[in-house]
């Protein structure tokens, strides 16, 4: 069995909501720019399992996986041909977006106390 930093889990997992928000507030900002593509990352669950595919580089002259921290899969939306307008942003759907990045983020900040709370616990004995 591989042993799973969680602490490492939860920050790659930040990294990502990251990434989103700033894909996200790009949408949003450009929501009347005609031509403008709307953007979206890949969900972390890909990010996840493109990880462990990759190889684990353990010496700095190992050759290094094609995971690497912080590649995330940032791709344009594809754009719906039957509307007439160029306006292709939606409002609605990147404020939903943006809802469940702050939902991301908060079950982060619960994971990373409730490990911390943990480990004070094991280190005080009880």
């Amino acid at each position: 069995m591989d042993s799973v930093n969680l602490f490492e889990l939860a920050s790659q997992q930040a990294k990502w909501a990251t990434v989103r928000q700033r894909v996200v507030a790009n949408n949003i900002a450009n929501a009347n720019t005609n031509g403008f593509i709307p953007s979206d990352v890949a969900p972390f669950k890909e990010v996840l399992s493109q990880k462990a595919a990759g190889l684990a580089v353990t010496n700095s002259s190992h050759i290094s996986g094609s995971a690497e921290k912080g590649a995330y899969n940032v791709a344009e939306r594809e754009v719906d041909a039957s509307s007439k307008s160029d306006q292709r942003v939606s409002v609605e759907d990147e404020l939903i977006s943006a809802g469940e990045v702050r939902r991301a983020y908060e079950l982060n900040t619960a994971i990373i106390k409730s490990f911390h709370r943990m480990i004070l616990m094991t280190t005080r004995g009880g």
